[in-house]
């Protein structure tokens, strides 16, 4: 599955990567054995029971966990595996897990079958990110399960703990310069041995927790949760047979193998790249650093590299676990979602070639535990955005399962302190409201959660008040502006504000202020929402609600405003001190000039966007009542945006070569398209203006006209903050060079080069 080199991918100074074959010791014996004999009826309730198993372990774990995080928001995974920990199914819950889950049983297998051993009853934890977890907070716990003196398979579930210790609470330690201020990270160690709890081992990972009851809760709803799995999993071998089982789970591998390279004989051989740049490595930090990723598809497989990732630094890291899980869970959304969750046979025809001590795949002992909150994400997003631009290239039926790129950062608030003597912390992820970037045939969905977790949920306000000593103003949709414009615009996600209450103050030890926008818009679409946090002491918050008032508006409060940093140090919250943070829209696709009119008019007569943003970001000019949209006014005002942009950028030398009008132009993404010779890829061709862009081999943006301009120019919402280094970045624009409309876009620093994000075989 993944290209090696002499370097040693062991787990302990460097990611673990599994071989071919695992070394076993020689006293385990593993169940292999397959039988031709399961009828079509079998094979279908046999499936389906494994299936479901997953959902009631899941079940399982949330009715019996206690942190809201897992509890309400379902931060968390159960998966099947083979014995060899190969995945067979993964539940609907967080989607990177699975490969997390995978990677630790291997790692079980080839270093803890000898010593301590594998047996019937035990389970082993782990929370090392050199081994499989994405960040120390993630805690795999799996349990083989045994037929005979046979290892048949494994349960295995990963769960978002509260608090696992390190220098900030919630464990999300911006301020750690290596591992060693990082979170404790275990290795597999044996926590139940025989269907016995381990007290040494339980107790050791929770005195690292500044919250052990809530830990010890929710290690125990682990634990719970896969003996239930375990229980249905052998009832199920008792009922049909091992080797009946057994075959099930390897055809449904197979199936979902033979699926995927179906679908990747509708691609063309090429590839593809993506940038995305981070803010910050750490507290204190202000510099820009870049995560590149590329894939390159050859016949029936996919070839995986993060080449042009910038050196590990900071804490802004992940390791190759994260790495991979990313991809995989963003591969799998596009291109396999109606398998159901039976993704390991789609893993077999991807292969990882990794950098090692790089931003996303880290060596030890870089600082990781960040991630689950930023690098993670700007990989899916990444991950995303790549294999957008793949299927773009794909037949018009895989066009169709191109999906937005994610958001790439979680956006969330972790704050804590004390309430009547006693310590808690509360990680506010309610940005699992979400909202989805637009896709190529359609708006993003409002508030439609994340694309790499379908079973998260954002908590309800009033059980987020009962839960934590805060009082909530406010939380409501984000307009629609600039942020996420596109032909087809992203989904609207959200801003909120809140209070301590009851208690004199609080601290807030994660949160995420942007000064530039990271999410472009496939194809020429606007970038999505820079994520804000806004804090204001000795706010006069108070007064107004004793005078009945909820303010509903950060602006108007008064009081002395605190400068944030993207990833600063804990602040201090007084009990008159507010704060607002933002969620974010989702990126936009297709030039914004060449929306809908009439998709515009509705989001404005539904309050989501007022006449003159329309107008500013989409060119649409609606009537003086501003009930119909003034189809003359607005087809002169698109005009004159477009010549304007022609006028401001550097145009290619020479007269443009354009497409005969009878030579067809097959559609790509937004304006760009591809000019087929005898079936194949042959030129890239701009759709409106059929400027022609070279050939498939070279790179389009060669052949468009450059506009390039600092970001805070392109609206707005996307101004930094006075001193930050959003006031540095820039946004390229590549426009068609007859018709001056935007054919692909980048965010980039002064100087980088151009981006090769499009490269076709000939002859494809």
């Amino acid at each position: 599955m993944t290209a090696t080199t002499e370097i040693v991918w062991d787990g302990v100074q460097r990611g673990y990567v599994p071989g071919e074959e695992l070394h076993v010791a020689e006293g385990l014996s593993l169940h292999e054995r397959v039988t031709d004999t399961v009828d079509p009826v079998t094979f279908e309730v046999i499936r389906y029971s494994l299936l479901n198993t997953n959902i009631e372990h899941g079940r399982t774990l949330q009715r019996l966990c206690v942190s809201p995080i897992t509890m309400l928001t379902r931060d968390f995974q159960p998966s099947i595996t083979l014995q060899n920990g190969d995945l067979v199914f993964l539940g609907p819950y967080l989607q990177y897990f699975s490969n997390c889950q995978s990677l630790t049983i291997k790692w079980i297998l080839e270093n803890r079958s000898e010593n301590p051993g594998i047996e019937r009853g035990d389970m082993f934890l782990s929370n090392d990110p050199y081994v499989g977890s994405p960040h120390q907070p993630d805690a795999v716990v799996a349990a083989p399960v045994f037929v005979d003196d046979e290892l048949f398979c494994w349960v295995a579930n990963v769960l978002n703990h509260a608090d696992v210790g390190g220098n900030d609470m919630g464990s999300f330690c911006t301020s750690a310069e290596d591992m060693f201020t990082d979170p404790p990270a275990l290795p597999p160690v044996k926590i139940v041995s025989r269907g016995r709890v381990q007290a040494d081992v339980e107790q050791l990972f929770l005195r690292q927790s500044r919250l052990p009851n809530n830990v010890h809760m929710d290690l125990r709803a682990a634990i719970s949760a896969n003996t239930v799995a375990v229980e249905k999993i052998t009832s199920l071998i008792d009922r049909y047979g091992a080797d009946a089982v057994k075959t099930v789970m390897t055809r449904v591998l197979d199936a979902g193998e033979q699926t995927f390279a179906e679908r990747l004989r509708q691609v063309p051989d090429g590839e593809w790249s993506h940038r995305i740049f981070a803010e910050g490595k750490g507290t204190g930090d202000d510099g820009v650093y870049a995560y590149q990723l590329t894939v390159r598809k050859q016949g029936e497989h996919l070839y995986v590299d993060n080449a042009g990732t910038d050196p590990q630094a900071g804490s802004i890291n992940a390791t190759y676990a994260s790495f991979i899980g990313a991809f995989l869970c963003s591969l799998t959304a596009s291109m396999t979602a109606d398998l159901a969750g039976a993704y390991g046979g789609v893993y077999r025809r991807v292969s990882f070639d990794p950098v090692p001590g790089t931003l996303s795949c880290a060596d030890f002992p870089a600082a990781v535990s960040p991630a689950g909150a930023y690098t993670i994400e700007t990989m899916i997003s990444l991950s995303s955005a790549v294999i957008a631009k793949m299927l773009s290239c794909a037949s018009p039926e895989l066009q169709k399962r191109a999906i937005g790129p994610a958001n790439p950062a979680f956006y969330a608030l972790i704050t804590g302190g004390e309430q009547d003597g006693r310590p808690f912390i509360a990680p506010n992820v309610n940005n699992m409201i979400g909202g989805l970037s637009a896709t190529p045939h359609t708006d993003g969905v409002d508030f439609g959660g994340h694309f790499w977790i379908p079973e998260g949920e954002a908590g309800n306000v009033e059980e987020l008040e009962l839960l934590w000593p805060m009082l909530f103003l406010y939380r409501r949709a984000m307009p629609v502006r600039a942020d996420g414009a596109g032909c087809y615009r992203g989904g609207r996600g959200f801003v909120e504000a809140s209070i301590p209450w009851s208690v004199p103050g609080l601290a807030a030890a994660l949160y995420i202020d942007e000064s530039f926008p990271r999410l472009v818009g496939p194809f020429g679409g606007n970038p999505g929402t820079v994520g804000r946090f806004r804090l204001k002491h000795g706010s006069d918050v108070l007064d107004r609600l004793d005078r009945g008032e909820v303010p509903q508006d950060f602006d108007v409060l008064d009081g002395e405003s605190e400068p944030v940093q993207a990833k600063g140090p804990m602040l201090m919250v007084g009990a008159a001190d507010v704060w607002e943070w933002t969620g974010a829209n989702g990126a936009g696709y297709g030039d914004p000039l060449t929306r809908d009119p009439a998709a515009v008019l509705r989001d404005v007569l539904a309050g989501a966007l007022d006449a003159p943003t329309a107008r500013r970001v989409y060119g649409v000019v609606l009537t003086s009542g501003g009930g119909a949209v003034d189809d003359e006014a607005t087809r002169k005002a698109r005009a004159t945006a477009t010549a304007e942009r022609l006028a401001a950028a550097t145009r290619p030398s020479g007269e443009v070569p354009t497409v005969a009008p009878d030579t067809e132009i097959r559609p790509i993404g937004g304006e760009l398209g591809v000019v087929d010779q005898d079936g194949k890829p042959e030129f890239f061709a701009s759709l409106t203006g059929r400027a022609l862009l070279g050939l498939v081999t070279g790179n389009f943006k060669e052949h468009c006209a450059v506009l390039e301009r600092l970001t805070g120019e392109v609206g707005p919402e996307y101004a930094s903050s006075p001193g930050r280094v959003g006031e540095r970045m820039r946004y390229r624009e590549y426009l068609c060079p007859i018709t001056g409309l935007r054919i692909d876009s980048e965010i980039v620093r002064e100087g980088d080069e151009v981006l090769h994000g499009v490269r076709l075989a000939v002859g494809s």
